[in-house]
């Protein structure tokens, strides 16, 4: 299911408490550098909408700083547009701005400045995918950060900066599996930060749990991905239940999207557990939160996830419902992100910016700050687990040539329950076991699977045996209930067709699900997503693109 490289909900969160620091250099500068100082303050406390305005007011007071030597006017406003620059997806500017910063020997006493300077252009060099670079610049502003004085402060940053390395390493796992012990190393050690700062002191508690709650939150996600690795499912358990427990906790205001999120999470979580009902209120749960804090992103896997659920439990209208709607949400966000992805990345910032002005106005830099890391952290967040989606593409797609013919849907390997340390349940025989596995595998190679009308009696009675009896045979065969057997069998059947015959991948899908012995587009969607790891759609789209460039032959 899951979802890009990770960004990140603290990116910019202490700028509030640090820029204070600030004010006690300003009986030492000439009125002009204070006038820089104080206009400064004004934009920190109260930035303003207008993206265009903000970056001519911080380009002016970055230039005048610079012509009276200014050193802290210049990284202030320089910090200050790297943000903006983020915010519109503009990391080629942040480079060339960090760049000719990186020129000048600063004074230490700014070191929280110069540190945070290095981390978001380590960002933007890894969103462009130059990761060593970007690694270089994460420990240049650990560096950095390590020689701020107040400890709390110091702390807090690099938990920061421990959690945003991590970001290299997500990537990286990708290619190279040894890469997701990394990604938990720091991300532990960004924790271990956090604890480390003392509540009620220079770091406001809110940026310090809101902090921990989102680096629980992600270990949550990383082992949610991992769910195929025994013991994963109850770490994820573990952290996410830790994060929710801080935004239960009345005492620390944390970003609605935030707990959105998290709210999902928790759903899928359940999803795994096959805990159905659990997974169906986390989801609505989330829907409820995204109403006060609307976003696309968490909206569609809310929709996932219930539809999911609901055919899990044999309410299918409802689950119809739901699939359909999460297709065409996530139709238009694909749409979206590859024809106008800076465009509609703005329109979100916007719409983010003005609800979070309504309901926060007195904090609007904390609360819009938050927002727009959560936004940037769900897109990036995206990005990944459509990648992720791919891989599964890739996978099935080597499986499939690896089986030179089509009636090697499963392996025929000589049964033998003793070797396979297979336990048959009292009352039925190896003898019997042998027979009918035998019956299954001819039952499979038949086709029969397509029929719209089967059953397990129906096929209990093809096998001329009784309901448990199969039931058991399925299991010892596929490691399956009957319901997953057969749809695995036809979903098999279909991607087989798709691959083999192009013709296939003209066809609507309402056609395919007919083919495949389904009786709705809806249920046939569900049961392939939940076979392959993707849709139908995504299949066939992946198909017709990988047969353009050359990959795919007939």
């Amino acid at each position: 299911m899951k979802k890009s490289l990770y960004f990140f909900f603290v990116l910019f969160c202490f700028c509030s408490f640090f820029a204070q620091s600030s004010k006690k250099d300003e009986h030492k500068i000439s009125m002009t550098s204070a006038a820089i100082q104080e206009k400064l303050d004004i934009y920190r406390k109260n930035p303003g909408t207008n993206l265009k305005q903000n970056e001519n007011l911080l380009l002016q007071l970055k230039t005048e700083s610079e012509k009276q030597n200014y050193d802290l006017g210049i990284l202030q406003s320089s910090n200050y547009l790297i943000r903006l620059y983020m915010a519109e997806n503009r990391n080629k500017k942040i480079i060339e701005l960090v760049s000719s910063l990186k020129s000048t020997n600063w004074d230490k006493r700014y070191s929280y400045l110069i540190s945070d300077t290095y981390r978001m252009n380590a960002l933007a060099l890894v969103r462009l995918g130059f990761y060593n670079a970007g690694l270089k610049d994460f420990k240049t502003a650990i560096s950095y950060t390590k020689t701020i004085e107040d400890k709390n402060k110091r702390q807090y940053t690099l938990g920061l900066c421990y959690e945003n390395i991590s970001v290299y390493y997500v990537n990286k796992q990708f290619n190279n599996k040894k890469y997701r012990d990394s990604t938990i190393y720091y991300l532990n050690k960004s924790l271990e930060a956090y604890l480390q700062v003392r509540d009620n002191e220079t770091v406001p508690n809110d940026f310090k749990y809101g902090s921990m709650a989102f680096i629980d939150m992600r270990l949550g996600i990383f082992y949610l991905e991992q769910n195929n690795i025994k013991g994963s499912l109850e770490l994820a358990e573990k952290h996410l239940f830790k994060a929710l427990s801080i935004h239960e906790n009345e005492k620390y205001n944390v970003s609605v999207n935030h707990k959105t999120m998290l709210m999902n999470q928790i759903s899928w979580l359940y999803l795994e557990q096959e805990e159905y009902e659990k997974s169906i209120d986390f989801a609505k749960r989330a829907i409820e939160l995204e109403r006060r804090f609307p976003n696309p992103y968490n909206r569609v896997e809310s929709f996932e996830f219930l539809a999911n659920s609901y055919m899990e439990i044999g309410e299918k209208e409802k689950s119809k419902f739901y699939m359909s709607e999460y297709s065409y949400l996530k139709d238009s966000i694909r749409i979206a992100e590859k024809n106008a992805a800076d465009k509609s990345f703005k329109l979100l910032v916007s719409e983010s910016d003005k609800i979070q002005k309504k309901k926060l106005a007195g904090k609007i830099i904390v609360v819009s700050t938050i927002s727009l890391l959560v936004l940037l952290f769900v897109v990036f967040y995206w990005k990944r687990k459509n990648k992720l989606i791919h891989k599964k593409y890739e996978e099935l797609i080597t499986r499939i040539k690896s089986e030179k013919e089509a009636e090697n849907i499963f392996r025929e390997t000589q049964i033998n329950t003793d070797n396979n340390g297979i336990r048959l349940r009292a009352g039925i025989t190896e003898e019997t076991t042998k027979t009918l596995l035998q019956k299954l595998i001819k039952f499979e190679k038949s086709g029969k699977y397509l029929r719209n009308e089967i059953s397990r009696s129906w096929l209990s009675d093809y096998l001329n045996t009784n309901n448990s009896y199969l039931t058991e045979v399925i299991k010892i065969r596929s490691n399956k209930n009957f319901t997953d057997y057969i749809n695995g069998l036809r979903i098999d059947y279909i991607t087989r067709k798709l691959m083999d015959e192009p013709v296939y991948r003209e066809y609507k899908i309402e056609y395919l699900a007919s083919e495949s012995g389904y009786g709705s587009r809806q249920v046939f969607v569900i049961a392939f997503k939940k076979e392959t790891g993707f849709t139908p759609s995504y299949f066939v789209e992946q198909l017709k693109n990988d047969s353009k460039n050359g990959g795919i032959q007939a």
